[in-house]
């Protein structure tokens, strides 16, 4: 018993000690309100502002360069009209205005997957798959509707179905109305949800959530920009700002500039989203995959992120594409690649061959890890006599939360949630009532809370969603034998709020109040709904989507479309392609391999041999192009700037040199596409 004990307290010093690098305030912190009325008119201000920008940079780069970029400029704009209006702004009024700029992002970008349905129900994919004409109306306008030629979201189809007039508590649905419905249940659900899985994993496990000092840093900085008490933050802030200009200048400024000077193809230095050598490996590695990602911020991440975590995740996809891959396909189970295939359609393959079923099987090893280590602080907790003694123990098993932070009742954030997840079965059982039934209650209320939880220990530990089962809402599908096609395009209730801990996290680190968090939210919420369609609608109206001023939609969207199709017509012929990559044997060769790789860790006698045992887990099967970026920065940051800077300096300054790098790109991708849209809507073509 007491090994047992021991063990799961060592993953709880291994969380603390590495949180201690980054604790701001050095733990102690005074909690205040952030919403102030000039907060929430600069929010709204420049939210109508950035948005636009911030949504035409993810259909041009991807998710990356637009949603963290906005928020930044947002707050550099506040700041600055702070500072000539001889006013001071407070990190919690900062920190909140951030947050809702970045809701501001959330809120147009939930439109986005409309324009998605649009192109899609268009597509050569869903016309050859005989798909086009059957989808529901309350999902997307029919395929001979005006809404789709006139490329415009305000058209009534998408408010109101065209056909199928399915009521949801007395009200005739169409795409929007219904969104708008789940919407407000959605914010019930994730708000209650989120703040409870961070009471149990922060206060009870005390686990370090090691990026959330890149936003609280980085909040600090800017509000003693607008003091005379200036100190380190921001000249480090600055030098990350520096150094994020001069990159988006060559990232995303050149391809932004010359595209709004009319060239055809935009010019681009630098590929966006990746550079593939996937063709350029396959002789001596068949089936493995390499393709370097671009987005130079990885190697700030590599900074901030626990070493070991990205060493072990490198260091573990390295050995699936090179070594593991090779074997399998000599073996004929990875047996459906060909030579020549990029990495696009060789991660597909490859996932359906094996990585698919092994995904299954590692994140139910990691559902028994989280479950183990809870259960054995629990346990331990119990046995204590005094709260005293339960504190000392591995920092964890406490729930009691500082003073003056604004938490709310457990009992009641439960209670909302699970009124909110009843009213959501509710609504989609109205959409798709033939639909088995105990499918809908066990996602919503066994499935999402277990899902969740796991994610946020993830989170919590490496700041990355490692446990979402991957394809398991299509799995479920499938092994129902629902034949109807109206449920592809139904919402789900197989949620996960673990990844929305952290910006609790960030609030607790700014010393902001949780009530002026959410009180903010629901204040800006329908506002922002009405600028994410208007923002959609002048963005669409510029140029079809996708298109050659579109690159990442253009090049990641028709194989999206093949893919949703391919699920769609699953069981059309009984016996899909989908189904048959479900193999219970290969699961069950993830989970063993899973529990082992972090057995071995455990016993091994390295520094951080838990968070290793993860990160090694988790790299499991991924492309390691995709952490290469990262694995440099990492060593960087070990080798040079802690020799440098020492251990202490060093974990104080790379949160706030990566949210200064967010800054520049975020000023300098702002800059062009403000140029490019005021180019597309003054200049009218003859053709």
């Amino acid at each position: 018993m007491a090994r047992r004990q021991r063990r799961s307290e060592s993953l709880a010093e291994e969380m603390q000690s590495w949180a201690k690098r980054y604790e701001t305030d050095e733990g102690s912190r005074r909690f205040e309100s952030g919403l102030t009325l000039k907060v929430l008119f600069g929010a709204f201000f420049v939210g109508f502002l950035m948005m636009p920008g911030a949504l035409y940079l993810s259909i041009q780069t991807g998710q990356g360069a637009g949603g963290a970029a906005a928020p930044w400029v947002a707050v550099i704009l506040f700041t600055e009209i702070a500072r000539r209006s001889f006013q001071t702004a407070r990190r919690q009024e900062l920190y909140i205005l951030l947050a809702l700029t970045g809701a501001a992002v959330g809120a147009g970008g939930q439109y986005s997957h409309y324009i998605f349905d649009s192109y899609f129900i268009n597509s050569q994919q869903a016309e050859s798959f005989e798909v086009s004409d059957k989808v529901p109306d309350w999902s997307i306008p029919p395929k001979d509707s005006e809404a789709h030629a006139e490329r415009s979201l305000l058209h009534k189809d998408w408010w109101i179905a065209a056909r199928d007039k399915r009521t949801v508590f007395g009200i005739a649905v169409g795409p929007i109305t219904l969104m708008l419905i789940l919407q407000l249940l959605g914010r019930m659900r994730h708000l209650s949800g989120s703040y409870f899985l961070y009471r149990l994993t922060a206060d009870f496990e005390k686990l370090p959530y090691p990026m959330a000092p890149v936003h609280a840093q980085g909040a600090t900085a800017l509000a003693e920009s607008t003091t005379k008490t200036e100190t380190w933050r921001w000249r480090v802030f600055s030098i990350g700002s520096i150094i994020g200009m001069a990159w988006g200048a060559v990232y995303v400024g050149i391809p932004q500039v010359s595209g709004a000077l009319g060239m055809s193809e935009p010019l681009r230095i630098i590929p966006i989203p990746f550079i593939d050598f996937t063709q350029s490996v396959e002789s001596f590695a068949p089936t493995g995959v390499f393709a370097i990602h671009t987005d130079a911020s990885q190697i700030l991440h590599g900074f901030v992120m626990p070493i070991p975590v990205v060493i072990a995740q490198f260091v573990a996809a390295c050995f699936s594409q090179f070594i593991l891959n090779p074997f399998l396909y000599r073996h004929d189970i990875l047996n459906t690649w060909e030579p020549g295939m990029d990495v696009r359609v060789t991660m597909l393959r490859n996932s359906l061959d094996f990585w698919m079923s092994f995904g299954y099987g590692r994140s139910f090893a990691f559902a028994i890890l989280g479950l183990g280590t809870i259960a054995s602080m629990l346990w331990a907790r119990r046995r204590r006599e005094a709260s005293a003694q339960a504190q000392a123990v591995g920092g964890g098993g406490v729930w009691k939360a500082p003073p003056g932070r604004g938490d709310f009742p457990l009992w009641a954030t439960l209670l909302i949630w699970a009124l909110g997840m009843t009213g959501y079965v509710y609504v989609v059982h109205r959409l798709i009532p033939n639909f088995p039934l105990a499918f809908l209650l066990g996602f919503g209320f066994l499935y999402t809370p277990l899902n969740s939880y796991i994610s946020a220990r993830t989170f919590g530990i490496m700041s990355r969603d490692l446990f979402d089962i991957p394809y398991i809402r299509e799995a479920t599908f499938i092994l129902s034998k629902y034949d109807e096609i109206d449920i592809w395009f139904a919402p789900f209730p197989n949620e996960d709020y673990g990844t929305e801990t952290e910006r609790w996290r960030v609030l607790e680190l700014t010393g902001t109040t949780f009530t002026s968090r959410v009180l903010a939210d629901f204040i800006a919420w329908p506002v922002l709904l009405i600028a994410g369609i208007a923002a959609w609608h002048f963005i669409w109206k510029l140029a079809p989507i996708p298109s050659a001023q579109y690159q990442f939609s253009q090049m990641m969207w028709p194989i999206f479309a093949t893919q949703r199709a391919l699920w769609i017509t699953a069981l059309r012929d009984g016996h899909s392609e989908q189904l048959q990559a479900i193999r219970p044997a290969f699961v069950m060769v993830g989970m063993v391999a899973s529990l082992g790789v972090y057995g071995l860790s455990v016993a091994a006698r390295l520094p951080y041999k838990h968070i290793a045992g993860y990160g090694f887990i988790g790299g499991l099967g991924a492309d390691p192009g995709q952490f290469l970026l990262q694995f440099i920065g990492a060593l960087v940051g070990r080798y040079a700037m802690i020799k440098r800077f020492g251990r202490n300096r060093w974990s104080r300054y790379n949160p706030v040199l990566l949210a200064g790098f967010w800054c520049g790109l975020a000023l300098v991708g702002m800059a062009g596409v403000a140029l490019d849209l005021i180019q597309k809507s003054v200049i009218v073509k003859p053709f």
